[in-house]
């Protein structure tokens, strides 16, 4: 009886167990699927509307020079959209742990239009990233980013 009673309570345990793992992966999952988001839709197709779905109403962009708003992130990304109306965006790799999510992304087109601090050449160029997101309620509350933007200056120097 002692051994019914110890499999009872153990099979009660089990489903419980195994369930806060898969909540865990599907929240992962869903942190993966909006920092994506944030290059293939927004940087990468210009919807810049779909910043409420996305982030914390208080979100900040940490940065050397100073923390930026959403709304100055925006219209940061809609500067470089302009500069390079043919702006292709994909996503290499995407970590998530815990609420944290880095992605590297490649973008490339051409700099048809002086904007975003481009010298609007006509030429083309290619620039690898980083960009951290942390994590708040399922929604982005800080970014950090890096990309070598001496590279890119050399791509769009004048020969």
């Amino acid at each position: 009886m002692r051994t019914v009673l110890i499999l009872a309570a153990a099979l009660l345990l089990v489903p419980a167990a195994s369930a806060q793992p898969a909540a865990a992966n599907s929240a992962i999952e869903a942190q993966r699927a909006t920092a994506e988001r944030v290059f293939l839709e927004k940087m990468g197709q210009g919807k810049f509307d779909i910043s409420p779905e996305v982030y914390t109403p208080d979100f900040r962009v940490r940065a050397p020079g100073g923390d930026y708003t959403l709304e100055m992130d925006n219209a940061s990304g809609a500067e470089w959209r302009r500069a390079a109306p043919d702006l292709k965006v994909r996503v290499i790799r995407t970590l998530v742990e815990k609420d944290f999510a880095a992605v590297h992304w490649h973008a490339s087109g051409t700099n048809s239009v002086a904007a975003a601090g481009l010298p609007g050449a006509g030429k083309p160029f290619a620039i690898d990233g980083m960009t951290f997101f942390r994590f708040e309620g399922g929604r982005i509350a800080e970014e950090w980013g890096v990309m070598d933007i001496a590279a890119l200056m050399k791509q769009l120097a004048a020969k």
